[in-house]
């Protein structure tokens, strides 16, 4: 695991007692939803479409059981092209 992957795991665990809600949020190519929506199967979403209709906001919930199966989502995500995770 590189030094940044490291510190966020860090950060997760100092600021969360798992198991835990955690809430994730994306903004993402419209034309890329559903590919993202495939990834998060089973998880309760929230989608947001942009003013323009270029872009959605995606808001997910999950309960996690610890901080490698957020990092392993938001690693999954990080393949859909023009994706920003926040």
């Amino acid at each position: 695991m590189d030094k940044s992957l490291e510190s966020f795991k860090q950060s997760l665990d100092e600021h969360h007692e798992w198991p835990c809600e955690y809430t994730f949020k994306f903004i993402i190519p419209a034309a890329s939803l559903d590919e993202l929506k495939s990834m998060l199967e089973g998880i309760d979403i929230s989608v947001r479409e942009s003013k323009g209709g270029k872009y959605n906001s995606i808001t997910a919930c999950i309960h996690a059981q610890g901080s490698d199966e957020i990092i392993t989502l938001y690693q999954k995500a990080a393949t859909i092209e023009g994706i920003i995770c926040l």
